[in-house]
């Protein structure tokens, strides 16, 4: 295995939990030196460097950004991860999850054009002509390509995964597509969301199915809500990946690295049994199996997940989870009813009894109040755009007020609000609104402006002024 981690400990929680990795970087590729080579079009094109703005030789309207990792010498096949972002702004990945292009070897690619509310043909037609102009620019291992994607983009991921025979395995962040339990997926999947997610559901079921078919897949939770995840994490799913390339013979088989990963995950099972939680030390167990079933010994493995799958303990904290889960599923569809139902009021005193739960409840129940609340956050940003796309003013501000009742401190409220008054002609409010925004950490203008909804608002003159 091509390799540069001297030391890395992993303390992993799969399924329906959290994980927490603790890594190491003390390799040279992680040096960040700058070496020029040369791409298959005869350009000088250096490592260690995030490009944006490339366009493809074939195809000009298809652009992208890449990075390549300290190990890439023009000579030497590399695997490759293609990155999809809602926004179209997978550079944004990719940037933040550079090192672990160079820890593993992998070239980094991201589409600029590929987000959501594309067409799915279009977005098919864009990535078959990336895929081509990678595969002519660049040397690469083709028997070891694979997609990546965060919410909107981690669905056209699995679609890509599915529809192209090239794609042998998909890095789904913060969203899944549904999969029915005849379901057969033609590629390796890598599921990670965050426990606070409103899309945490969606990827539980897939990790359901794929459990109760037994498939081989990685699952991976961190501590947060929707956004793409922390590099520990994804470090976890590359992990996932370069197990996978050990089972299907696409990569050399690396004892030591093998060994000490497996170690980790004992010593994280060690720590959950200690502390009575069955629940996590059994689903780690499982992860386990998972992964080194065929290339390590599991017998040991298997024989521990029988006498844990048998405690008590573990079935009543399995059974009160599932209550909660089922509550939330309840709840979700309520409070989509009562955003456009309920008076301000009633909101009032639901958003305290929840923020109550998540301050003072126990862990379980305070992780699924707080996804209801990023759940209703979500289904006000939508409910609000559409009123506001109709000028339906009365109706978006009362839920603008939910809005910002509900997620004070999430900056698309005051752009919402800043909307609202650029629709009743109050400029003044307008910018308040907006600079409120920008307070809260909104730098995703160019973004915004490239949609439809938005372009009004951030191209008006007192807008840009404040640029």
């Amino acid at each position: 295995m091509k390799t540069n981690l001297l030391k890395r400990t992993f303390h992993y929680v799969s399924s329906y939990q959290i994980l927490v990795v603790v890594f190491v970087f003390l390799a040279s590729s992680c040096q960040n030196k700058k070496t020029e080579v040369s791409d298959n079009y005869a350009g000088n094109i250096e490592t260690n460097k995030l490009y944006k703005g490339e366009q493809a030789k074939n195809e000009a309207q298809v652009s992208y950004s890449f990075y390549l990792p300290s190990n890439y010498n023009g000579v030497d096949k590399l695997p490759v991860i293609f990155f999809f972002d809602p926004h179209a702004n997978a550079a944004k990945a990719i940037n933040k999850y550079k090192k672990l292009a160079d820890t593993y070897g992998y070239v980094f690619i991201g589409s600029e054009n590929i987000k959501n509310g594309m067409s799915a043909v279009s977005s098919k037609d864009v990535f078959s002509a990336l895929l081509l102009e990678v595969k002519a620019r660049f040397v690469i291992d083709e028997k070891r390509l694979f997609t990546a994607g965060f919410s909107g983009g981690a669905k056209l991921a699995i679609i890509y995964a599915q529809e192209f025979s090239d794609i042998i395995g998909v890095i789904a962040c913060g969203a899944s597509l549904p999969m029915l339990a005849d379901y057969n997926p033609n590629y390796y999947y890598v599921g990670i969301v965050g426990n606070e997610d409103f899309n945490y559901l969606e990827t539980h079921q897939t990790f359901t199915v794929f459990d109760k078919k037994g498939f081989d897949f990685t699952s991976v939770i961190f501590n947060g809500g929707h956004d793409w995840p922390p590099t520990e994490s994804f470090d976890l799913a590359m992990a996932g990946l370069e197990i996978y390339a050990i089972k299907t013979k696409r990569e050399e088989k690396n004892e030591a690295w093998l060994e000490n990963l497996y170690v980790r995950m004992q010593d994280s099972m060690q720590v959950y049994e200690a502390k009575g939680d069955y629940l996590k030390e059994y689903q780690t167990i499982r992860q386990a199996v998972r992964w080194f079933y065929g290339i390590s010994p599991v017998k040991e493995l298997i024989e521990k997940s029988t006498e844990i799958g048998q405690k008590k303990e573990l079935y009543t904290q399995m059974q009160k989870l599932q209550m909660l889960i089922q509550k939330e599923v309840m709840l979700r569809s309520e409070f989509v009813k009562a955003i456009e139902n309920k008076d301000f009021e009633w909101w009032k005193l639901e958003v305290n009894k929840i923020n109550t739960a998540i301050s003072k409840g126990e862990e379980n129940l305070a992780m699924v109040s707080q996804r209801l609340m990023n759940y209703v956050s979500m289904a006000s940003f939508m409910l609000i755009k559409t009123n506001l796309d109709d000028e339906k003013l009365d109706e978006a501000f009362k839920k603008i007020k939910i809005y910002e009742l509900v997620d004070p401190k999430n900056h698309d409220v005051y752009l919402m609000y800043a909307r609202y008054y650029l629709l009743l002609n109050d400029v003044e409010n307008m910018k308040k609104n907006y600079q409120k925004a920008v307070e809260l950490g909104f730098t995703e203008k160019e973004e915004y402006t490239k949609e439809s909804s938005w372009e009004q608002l951030m191209n008006h003159q007192e807008i840009l002024k404040l640029q």
